[in-house]
């Protein structure tokens, strides 16, 4: 097959999950003998490179300051009419979408051109700013050959705010680069926080402020920032966190026990999880949490959220324990941060345990990138071949959604 991935953001300008999937994917796909293409954004001039078999193509960012200081959306508006060109020059079989990827020609990919595409659907809450935007998604959806969620609540939801059938595919983990190391000294536990500080619905605010408990309760542990600091790209609309909110740590104690390592490289990731004792993501609002298949695939337990993503993943007190964090009243909530002290200490003592590492990464393998990759290409496969109405995944195939 010929297939083509537009997405405005890519490797290595830009880090978040969505980019890491495609990464992941279109070079599994390409390992099987199909020809990849990714069609990109960057500032300055356009480009083409390869990115191992896989052809990126580059094209020059549009993006005025003041247009995007009133509407953001510009940008990806501006990146769906260039893209959506690219794509019809390229003649390609099948188009993998992800959300935001091409608002605006993606629609007419069916209709006019001919190219049946999967779309994905990244997020379980989408505040668009206009009925224009809102309408716009909602025709990629349904002029889609498959539309998939990252789980399976995040299927349910999206089917009952838009009519259409919805399946679920999740992100792929790399069990090959996510494995265990050696270096887990659990005398002196790392608790271990990868998520972007300066993004709020993270959680990073409310892991500080359970950090003064934490640590009297546990002083020989090390509270590790390793995730990036304001790379979210766009206005949130309520307070940024930055690295001055420390200040919400108390105890000068507690303080000196926090090492801040910043985001680093992809290939020191599996060392920091196999270094941890816990990885912690007390984030709300999130689609899926690959922070949390890639400690455990790490061989590392995880505290997070009981609720979205990270709430369907971990589902087991064999492998984390979950807090109910659902808003951002409870990541500045002094209750909450009380509930997430509680839970790292009790994922700690998890972590001690001989039986943990290999159980956290057993229960990783339903989303190994061998798996997934081989359910996306059925997928694309499917929809290439396919013109007739979308075709729902069942919930089954996607993925063994553990019980």
């Amino acid at each position: 097959m010929k297939i083509v991935y537009p997405y405005p953001a890519y490797w290595p300008y830009m880090r978040r999950g969505v980019e890491r999937c495609i990464h992941d994917l279109s070079n599994f796909l390409a390992s099987r003998g199909h020809d990849v293409t990714i069609i990109t954004s960057k500032p300055g001039r356009p480009r083409v490179a390869y990115d191992g078999p896989v052809r990126v193509v580059y094209l020059k960012q549009q993006a005025h300051p003041l247009v995007m200081k009133y509407y953001p959306l510009s940008r990806l508006y501006a990146f769906g009419i260039e893209a959506t060109m690219a794509v019809h020059r390229g003649r390609y079989d099948v188009a993998h979408l992800w959300s935001y990827s091409a608002l605006l020609g993606a629609a007419f990919f069916r209709q006019w051109m001919d190219i049946p595409y999967l779309f994905h659907v990244v997020l379980r809450r989408h505040n668009w700013r206009g009925r224009f935007d809102k309408h716009a998604f909602a025709q990629l959806m349904r002029n889609a050959e498959q539309v998939v969620a990252l789980t399976p609540g995040g299927a349910a939801e999206t089917q009952e705010t838009y009519g259409v059938p919805v399946g679920t595919l999740p992100p792929p983990v790399d069990m090959s680069v996510f494995r265990p190391h050696e270096g887990k000294d659990l005398s002196r536990p790392r608790i271990l926080f990868t998520g972007d500080l300066g993004d709020p619905r993270k959680g990073g605010a409310l892991l500080l402020r359970a950090w003064d408990e934490i640590h009297r309760r546990c002083p020989e542990a090390m509270l590790v920032l390793a995730g990036p600091f304001g790379v979210i790209g766009h206005d949130l609309g309520f307070e940024v966190y930055t690295l001055e909110r420390l200040s919400l740590v108390h105890s000068p104690a507690a303080r000196d026990a926090i090492e801040i390592l910043g985001a680093g490289s992809l290939a020191s990731l599996p060392y920091e999880y196999s270094r941890a004792a816990v990885t912690v993501l007390p984030s709300y609002e999130e689609a899926f949490g690959m922070v949390v298949t890639e400690s455990l695939a790490c061989g590392t337990p995880v505290v997070c959220s009981s609720y979205a993503g990270p709430g369907e993943i971990v589902t087991s007190p064999d492998v984390g324990v979950t807090v109910p964090i659902a808003s951002y009243l409870d990541v500045i909530s002094e209750g909450k941060a009380h509930e997430l002290a509680e839970a790292v200490l009790e994922c700690i003592d998890l972590a001690r345990r001989p039986e943990t590492s290999a159980r956290c990464r057993e229960w990783a393998e339903p989303w190994g990138l061998d798996r997934i990759g081989l359910l996306t290409e059925a997928a694309l496969a499917e929809g290439a071949g396919t013109r007739g109405p979308a075709v729902q995944l069942e919930r089954e195939e996607a993925v063994a959604w553990r019980r």
